[in-house]
């Protein structure tokens, strides 16, 4: 016989009261952990997104940066991106005075790019990118910290994420030191010296020319190297006012009584490198010359410019109007009329001697675009009554393999010649020997040359291009 126990009503209630409570904790535990899940997919979602609109306006500063270089290495046209057909060219167009804007679009994303010029001279454009990112992800239960910068979950959601990005250049000048070079720098000659003055500077020049008091000249007699290998720059007995560089891992040799330092280090007596003048962290990109545009198909000068008399004095060339110019070759007496500007390219090779000069009048500039190799061994190759080493200008191009000074001949000028070996041999019997900059693959100074970089280039000279000085995320 089997006994049947009937549970009572109130064990059937607390059976039912359990298994609801449970299942609401399961219940809970599981829209918790949903809620979780859908939290870090939009957190992860939104950083993404987050991410993609910095890369976009970095792309943006990337766009502007190219756009205002995109005549680096041309020297002379730096400066000409506002022209109406490369805006044009590049999809960017005029938003008015001063002011270019492009949008470029990836997909449904885009970032729009603003330059915005300066009058100042050299200019100093500023950059603004704003990169846009579209927001497609669901987000009806977001909490709201995800969306403090674009709303909140509400009526008003946002559909777009944008970072801006500001962004200030300045030009990065051309001739930034007195004497730089790819590869070694050897100064083997007697009574080397560098130094600097500020021909816009009263205080550190004499009317704007070099001056004779020796307190009125600058340390910025700077010697730098690219080059990576022992004995990159030797200074020999060398008095270098101002700072020495090689390239990583390069080492500078210099003689028992060679000087680099400051002025009172120099001038002081005290030999070897004073602390903080040296450095192995040079590391510059000298971009080769490029030809102006239309270099090629310029003329030769005019017969009424050729073989000219003035003043008793025979020219080969005599340049009376501004203009540009193709020759073969440049060797005897060259002249450029006051306030004329010339810009020659030769085919060939140029070569002075004796007393073969070429005469810079006043307000003249002339530039020198050479295929060929450049030599002077005479003793009054350039006569710049101006005085200014930006009225003078040597580009060697890169079949330029060798510029050379000798004699006793005096220079106010820049040399850019990437590809070429420099030698100066001689020296003059005066401390005017070469005044200005110089860029070369390499240095081989022999003889007693005094070099004063002038620290005006820095502002009037061309430049190599523009470079960022400010780089900001902003609201």
């Amino acid at each position: 016989m089997k006994t049947i126990v009937t549970p009572k009503s109130s064990q059937h209630g607390s059976i039912l009261l359990v298994s609801m409570v449970i299942t609401f904790i399961i219940g809970l535990t599981l829209a918790s952990y949903l809620i979780m899940t859908q939290n870090q997919n939009i957190s992860v979602v939104r950083s993404q997104t987050w991410n993609t609109a910095i890369i976009l306006s970095e792309a943006g500063v990337e766009d502007a940066l190219a756009m205002l270089n995109r005549n680096g290495g041309n020297f002379d046209t730096l400066y000409f991106w506002t022209n109406s057909s490369a805006v044009t060219a590049d999809h960017w167009e005029s938003l008015g005075v001063n002011v270019w804007h492009t949008r470029r679009y990836i997909g449904s994303n885009y970032y729009d790019a603003y330059i915005t010029n300066s009058l100042a001279t050299p200019p100093t454009p500023s950059v603004h990118a704003v990169g846009t990112v579209a927001w497609n992800f669901s987000y009806a239960s977001a909490p709201q910290t995800f969306y403090a910068a674009y709303g909140t979950p509400n009526s008003s959601k946002p559909t777009v994420m944008k970072r801006k990005i500001e962004v200030r250049t300045k030009v990065d000048p051309l001739f930034n030191v007195a004497m730089a070079a790819l590869k070694t720098i050897d100064f083997n000659g007697k009574f080397v010296k560098t130094d600097s003055f500020d021909s816009a500077d009263p205080n550190y020049s004499d009317l704007g020319l070099y001056p004779t008091n020796i307190n009125k000249t600058k340390a910025g007699g700077d010697v730098v190297t690219d080059d990576t290998i022992i004995g990159a720059l030797d200074v020999g007995n060398a008095k270098i006012k101002g700072v020495v560089k090689t390239g990583p891992k390069g080492s500078i040799d210099i003689g028992d009584n060679g000087s680099v330092g400051d002025v009172a280090w120099v001038e002081g007596g005290s030999t070897g490198i004073q602390p903080g003048h040296s450095a192995d962290d040079m590391n510059v990109i000298f971009d080769p010359v490029q030809l102006p545009n239309g270099a090629p198909t310029w003329p030769a000068p005019y017969l009424w410019l050729q073989n000219v008399s003035i003043g008793g004095t025979n020219y080969l060339y005599a340049f009376s109007t501004s203009g540009d110019f193709k020759v073969n070759e440049l060797k005897k007496n060259i002249y450029v009329a006051p306030g004329v500007t010339v810009r020659l390219y030769v085919t060939g090779n140029s070569s002075w001697a004796g007393n073969d000069h070429i005469d810079l009048m006043a307000g003249a500039t002339l530039k020198i675009y050479s295929a060929g190799n450049f030599k002077d061994t005479g003793n009054g190759f350039l006569n710049n009554v101006n005085q200014n080493a930006a009225n003078f200008y040597l580009f060697g191009l890169p079949t330029c393999t060798d510029v050379s000074f000798g004699g006793n001949a005096a220079y106010t000028g820049v040399i850019y010649a990437p590809q070429a070996d420099f030698h100066l041999g001689g020296g003059g019997n005066t401390t005017y020997d070469f005044v200005g900059a110089s860029v070369s693959k390499t240095v081989h100074m022999n003889g007693h040359y005094r070099f004063h970089y002038d620290e005006n280039l820095r502002r009037i000279g061309l430049g190599r291009g523009y470079i960022p000085t400010n780089w900001q995320e902003v609201p």
